[in-house]
């Protein structure tokens, strides 16, 4: 436990914890994830990953939890462009496969998708995280409707499953992309939100 020392106490422990899983998962992916792996990622024991998470699906939460809290706050934090197209494109970009935490947490949002499809548990903590994705979306369209800025034929409702199929989508064809393609993300991005919405 002396490599321990240095470590704070309570959140931040499990904090560093659920994020060195997350980056577990990104580099070698969702099946190498163990107490040892996290361990090693985390430069803490093995006793204390297993004193925060007692199993590795406590691990897998954790991972998806925090990637997810991450995935928030960047979007939350890159809201407010003027117009409507402008706002929504450069918060959802915090959700694309771009670089450094943002190109980890689509890995990690793939990996769990992937994952989802043959674990009834982990596709139910999945689709909790879809649903609030989709509520996030919807909310910022029915503002968007209120100022007419909502392409004819469209409502929030149905809109909404767009985007977060669109955003889904650009995440999965572009995460092992090259370089060069991976840098077209955004702007394929704003193509498909001209669709949605007028301005």
């Amino acid at each position: 436990m002396t490599g321990d020392r240095d470590v704070p106490s309570g959140g931040g422990t499990r904090e560093k914890i659920a994020e060195a899983a997350i980056r577990v998962i990104a580099q070698q992916g969702f099946d190498v994830v163990s107490v040892r792996s996290v361990a090693q990622e985390s430069g803490l024991s093995a006793g204390t990953v297993q004193y925060h998470f007692r199993t590795r699906r406590d691990l897998l939460v954790a991972a998806l939890e925090r990637s997810v809290e991450r995935q928030t706050e960047r979007v939350m934090a890159a809201r407010g462009l003027p117009g409507y197209r402008a706002s929504l494109c450069r918060a959802l970009r915090e959700l694309l496969p771009l670089e450094g935490v943002r190109h980890e947490d689509a890995a990690v949002w793939v990996s769990y998708g992937a994952a989802a499809s043959t674990r009834d548990w982990l596709a139910e903590l999945y689709w909790q995280a879809m649903r609030t994705f989709h509520d996030l979306v919807r909310a910022a369209l029915e503002r968007a409707q209120q100022d007419g800025k909502l392409r004819d034929g469209l409502t929030p409702e149905t809109a909404a499953p767009l985007v977060t199929a669109l955003v889904n989508g650009l995440t999965i064809d572009h995460l092992n992309a090259p370089e060069e393609v991976r840098a077209r993300v955004e702007t394929a991005l704003d193509r498909g939100l001209r669709l949605i919405l007028s301005d």
